[in-house]
């Protein structure tokens, strides 16, 4: 029998929910029979979230993954002693805490790329605190890109049925519509293609939303479907890429809840977010795509307005989880 596969979970920026979320979803205990997770992070900021959370929980700090083994109740903590509790007000943006978050993401890249963990899934990080502490990534994202020196990545948001891919992400809305080319687009479709079929779908059905109210409505609204979009869809197409679109952005989500699809290109952060959050706000998670491991994220940030206050909800973290673990079993597209 298989030993169940390790998910290595990085602790968040210690003064937002991160840790918080992170020992409610481990006390429910629902992964004990599939899976071994561990926290990187400090250990005592975690059963500081774990007696603010009035849950008695054993906290196991260890100096390196634990070893291949049916998982125990409680939470085991890669020490990294970063995060002195006294130092740390909740809610508040310093370049310590964010020097913690990082610390923790940067033991977590190594041991995924050295294939001690199977999956990695992440706490919020606060984009302030870790430019205070010298980061110049935009976000998680960014920094697994960089640092694994993969050269095409995105993001991918998913709540229930509904996946959405992002051609863009943070860019401005103008900034945004520059950026809708053809070649991108291609690339983005093929990214797609791939990260799909080795999570074991063999020929996922795209659709491609359009950038402009209607689809454009014939060239009304602006061409880009017509210039821009439709060319990148046939080019995919000769490569058999199973594309389709481009979609007026109005209904195309809702055809893909209704599985018709099985995911959405969208062309800008809004555009792909805002439904993907109404279908199912607390549910949804964030997939990395184009790494060369298993990358799963909360979707949501740090929530510095109700840290420490014991109200945080866990749901995405625990769809993160489940998610993670769906994709290293196999199952996840099936």
């Amino acid at each position: 029998m298989e030993a169940p596969p390790l998910i290595a979970i990085t602790m968040g920026d210690p003064a937002g929910v991160g840790p918080e979320v992170i020992v409610k979803a481990l006390a429910t205990g629902r992964w004990l029979a599939r899976a071994r997770l561990i926290v990187v992070g400090d250990s005592r900021v975690i059963a500081g979230a774990a007696r603010q959370a009035g849950l008695d929980l054993v906290i196991r700090p260890c100096t390196a993954p634990p070893d291949a083994g049916s998982p125990e109740p409680g939470i085991d903590v890669l020490e990294l002693a970063n995060a002195a509790p006294e130092t740390i007000v909740p809610g508040q943006v310093s370049a310590a805490t964010g020097r913690a978050a990082m610390e923790a993401i940067e033991r977590t890249v190594e041991l995924a790329l050295l294939n001690r963990v199977a999956a990695v899934v992440t706490a919020p990080i606060n984009k302030e605190a870790t430019h205070r502490a010298g980061y110049g990534d935009i976000g998680h994202l960014e920094y697994f890109a960089r640092v694994t020196r993969s050269q095409e990545y995105a993001t991918m948001l998913v709540s229930g049925r509904l996946r959405v891919v992002h051609l863009t992400t943070h860019h401005s809305l103008r900034q945004a519509c520059e950026l809708v080319t053809t070649d991108r687009i291609l690339q983005r479709l093929r990214l797609t293609h791939r990260s799909f079929e080795r999570w074991g779908l063999e020929r996922p059905r795209i659709a491609v939303a359009a950038l402009n109210p209607h689809g454009g409505d014939g060239g009304l609204f602006g061409d880009e479907e017509a210039t821009r979009i439709a060319p990148a869809i046939r080019a995919a197409q000769s490569e058999g890429i199973d594309a389709h679109g481009p979609h007026p952005a109005d209904s195309v989500f809702n055809r893909a809840i209704a599985a018709e699809f099985d995911v959405v290109l969208a062309m800008y952060h809004d555009q792909g977010h805002i439904p993907v959050k109404v279908h199912g706000f607390a549910e949804s998670v964030s997939v990395a795509l184009g790494l060369p491991f298993v990358r799963t994220s909360v979707d949501h940030g740090t929530a510095l307005d109700i840290a420490g206050k014991n109200v945080a909800d866990c749901r995405s973290l625990v769809a993160a989880i489940e998610t993670a673990l769906l994709i290293v079993e196999g199952r996840w597209l099936t």
